[in-house]
């Protein structure tokens, strides 16, 4: 991608805006609420692995009933077939 001097001027006079009104340079107040916000995220990111392992646990119990409940009808699919009903 190309960029035209009209584009580039464009861009440099934002940033010297940005400059100017100070958004480039971050002030303490919004460090400790980014602070705040790593803390919260964290504690997102515990809580939502926790119930990641959850929900693989119980992804894991409901493939081995799935299987079991699998073995069971095919029994008795072949118990009928043994007595002539299918």
């Amino acid at each position: 991608m190309t960029t035209t001097n009209k584009e580039a001027e464009k861009f440099a006079q934002m940033i010297a805006q940005m400059e100017d009104s100070g958004d480039l340079h971050r002030p303490q107040s919004k460090e400790k609420n980014l602070e705040e916000e790593v803390r919260v995220l964290k504690f997102r990111n515990e809580k939502l692995h926790n119930y990641n392992i959850k929900l693989v646990d119980e992804v894991r119990e409901l493939r081995e009933d799935n299987k079991k409940l699998a073995r069971e009808v095919g029994d008795k699919v072949n118990q009928l077939r043994k007595a002539g009903a299918l």
